[in-house]
């Protein structure tokens, strides 16, 4: 249980409000292109605090584990097997999800915990960036102020104005 702690300190507690990640600086395409270890854990950390105000990122025992606390809160199961759900969600790609030092992380945003559900917007959004940005840019650009919505990022904006997002992803993959 005290790794799992750690490994939640390390994306989702109040030391990763204190990092400061200007909104234009993208993973530079030639470090992605690397081995996703090959990343260092202080870079890691840095990409970890763009997601602070977003939900943070959570690896998939723990994703599961906050599913099945939704379950337990609500008098009808909502899923039976959160486990099962998570790397059904990974291994389809349905989820955005990215290699790190830590395991597989997902950035929160994308998840409607309430209903044990991935937002519907999500997928569609990232099928337009997919060929364009690797997992790890493409986790960046959601959280980063883009100038196709006003300023706003695309994980704010996605609930409210999925097709002003996917328009911007576009442009994206169009190499705009």
């Amino acid at each position: 249980m005290a790794s799992r702690t750690a490994r939640r300190a390390i994306f989702l507690g109040d030391s990763m409000a204190d990092l400061y990640l200007p909104a234009a600086a993208p993973v530079h395409r030639l470090q992605a292109m690397k081995p996703p270890t090959a990343i260092e854990p202080d870079r890691w950390r840095l990409i970890a605090a763009a997601f602070a105000d977003t939900g943070g990122l959570v690896v998939g025992d723990e994703l599961a584990d906050l599913i099945r606390q939704q379950t337990l809160d609500n008098d009808e199961p909502l899923v039976s097997q959160p486990v099962s759900l998570v790397a059904r969600w990974i291994v389809s790609g349905m989820a955005l999800s990215m290699e790190s030092p830590w395991g597989i992380v997902l950035p929160m945003f994308q998840f409607d915990l309430p209903r044990a559900a991935l937002h519907p917007g999500v997928p569609m959004v990232c099928a337009e960036l997919a060929g364009a940005l690797d997992s790890i840019e493409m986790a960046l650009w959601f959280v980063t102020p883009n100038e196709w919505l006003e300023g706003e990022r695309p994980a704010r904006a996605i609930r409210a104005r999925l097709s002003d997002v996917r328009r911007a992803a576009r442009h994206v993959a169009d190499g705009g």
